[in-house]
């Protein structure tokens, strides 16, 4: 259990440099499952699903070692487990094993993951895709998984039924090593889904995207070559800089912020009042229309708003802008629980079910839609934040609390019982204490 002490009201300014991407790593470290040869994969984030990734490789049989502070060269020469231990899955993105493994060997054994409690997330739009490149999948106890499919699956063509960023990659990986071709329809677009499409090209794989949203594989005999590539940077944790430097005076610059991995997000801040300028990927707030104009935002799948931009979004409107905004989530039925910690804080919100939808236009399952749910937030700012004492509950949240606590003048602390925080941000207390921010982790 993480506990974060904060004095805040303090100024702070610098330079704030982004990592690699928290949810890119684990499925690049993954795709060496496809090689015996060596890869090398920079610019990895020491998070704890990397750790667990690796751990779980490990496990397998496979060599992991550091050779940098964010170089990690993996050897998959002589795998001899597929079963993939239970440790392994509080990391959400560690069911990308699932393709990886079938790919390689041509059964799994997995439990179904965990992850934080932003909605539930079942794993049936991957399981649906494996089964219809041959998968067989057996139930056994303990809600433990035994999946068979064969390692050259024959040609497919596969419908999404809706978007699915780990299931879209989960497929791609089950497919590399096809006997003809396999198109996935309505996959994910996402910069990690490229950034994994473009490791496993440079490994010898044959990936095209030949719409938006339909990627075709071109099935190559096993195995793939090795690799070294970059996982590109953390879009991610980059807004979550902006927006500290916004709710700061705009006096940090974000270094490792890539404008196109940013867009939507960027002019969002625009409608706001505020600008920004990028260069050699290092932003800098040039103005700042306070207060900020309110703002109505729908969260979508990628190239839309992103739902993990929402809770700091939706902080900073609180905080600095005048009036009334509205926040409609589409992604995760149940992400609002930050509110209820933030309103401690003084932010004053009001949930709702918005009108005139209906399951279908919503990217969570249509069985988790309740007529009446609340999928809405109406927030209300101007709010001269006060410290207090809150609870993290999943990655966003957590650092949604932090931000407040760094602007409000007086005492913030946080608990942080699964260690939230740090999953989803390498360093985050040394990042923040090189711009001066009094905070410490107990």
């Amino acid at each position: 259990m993480s506990k974060f002490i904060i004095n805040g009201g303090k100024k702070l300014k610098g330079t704030y440099t982004v990592s690699g991407a928290k949810n890119a790593a684990p499925k690049l470290l993954i795709a060496s499952l496809l090689t015996k040869k060596k890869c090398v994969f920079n610019n990895i984030a020491r998070l704890s699903d990397t750790y667990r990734s690796i751990d779980a490789l490990a496990s397998l049989g496979a060599s992991v070692q550091f050779i940098k502070k964010n170089s990690i060269a993996i050897q998959c020469a002589n795998i001899y487990s597929s079963e993939i231990p239970l440790e392994a899955m509080s990391a959400r993105q560690s069911v990308i094993f699932i393709g990886a493994t079938l790919a390689r060997a041509g059964h799994v054994v997995i439990y179904p993951p965990r992850g934080d409690t932003i909605g539930r997330r079942p794993i049936n739009r991957h399981l649906e895709g494996i089964k219809a490149l041959g998968g067989r999948i057996i139930e056994k106890g303990n809600n433990r998984l035994e999946i068979f499919m064969p390692q050259r699956p024959n040609s497919a063509v596969y419908t999404f039924e809706k978007n699915t960023h780990c299931g879209t990659e989960n497929l791609i990986l089950a497919s590399v090593f096809n006997r003809g071709k396999i198109i996935l329809k309505n996959a994910a677009t996402e910069p990690e889904v490229d950034n994994l499409i473009e490791c496993l090209n440079d490994m010898g794989a044959k990936i095209k995207r030949i719409e938006s949203r339909t990627i075709e594989i071109a099935g190559v005999k096993p195995f793939l070559k090795g690799v070294e590539i970059t996982s590109i940077s953390d879009r991610l944790e980059a807004a979550t800089a902006l927006i500290l430097s916004i709710m700061n005076g705009g006096q940090i610059a974000v270094k490792n912020a890539a404008p196109a991995l940013l867009d939507e997000f960027i002019q969002t801040l625009n409608q706001m009042g505020v600008e920004i300028i990028f260069k050699n990927n290092v932003a800098k707030i040039i103005k700042i229309k306070n207060p900020l104009k309110p703002v109505n935002i729908t969260t979508d799948i990628h190239p839309g708003f992103v739902t993990d931009w929402q809770p700091i979004i939706t902080l900073l409107l609180a905080y600095m802008s005048k009036g009334e905004s509205i926040i409609h989530e589409r992604i995760f039925e149940t992400r609002w629980r930050y509110l209820e910690e933030l309103k401690k804080m003084g932010v004053k919100y009001k949930l709702f079910h918005p009108k005139n939808y209906k399951a279908d236009y919503y990217n969570f399952n249509n069985s988790e839609y309740k007529i009446g749910g609340y999928y809405a937030v109406s927030v209300l700012g101007p709010t001269k934040l006060q410290p207090a004492e809150m609870n993290s509950h999943d990655v966003r949240a957590g650092i949604d609390m932090l931000l407040a606590g760094l602007v409000a003048p007086g005492k913030t602390i946080i608990n942080d019982p699964q260690n939230h925080i740090d999953r989803g941000y390498e360093n985050i207390v040394e990042k923040l204490t090189d711009l001066g921010a009094d905070i410490k982790r107990l």
